[in-house]
């Protein structure tokens, strides 16, 4: 499948929205407590999308993933 390419304006557009993601990941990181609260969110996303895997695996026929 081929990216389709981006004219100018798409491209500042992106460099604009990289560098406002960028700043917004320099705040969190400096505050304790914000950081802290992001890490938990995330630990719980990811156990949410595990248990989402896990379910559709089953659904598909694939067998368990082995932990290693």
């Amino acid at each position: 499948m081929a990216i389709p390419k981006m004219n100018s304006e798409q491209l500042r557009w992106r460099a604009e929205d990289d560098a406002e993601t960028m700043a917004r990941y320099e705040e969190i990181m400096a505050d304790k407590n914000r950081k802290a609260a992001a890490i938990k969110a995330a630990r719980t996303k990811a156990s949410d999308l595990n248990k989402r895997a896990s379910a559709m695996n089953k659904v598909a026929g694939a067998k368990p993933a082995k932990k290693k």
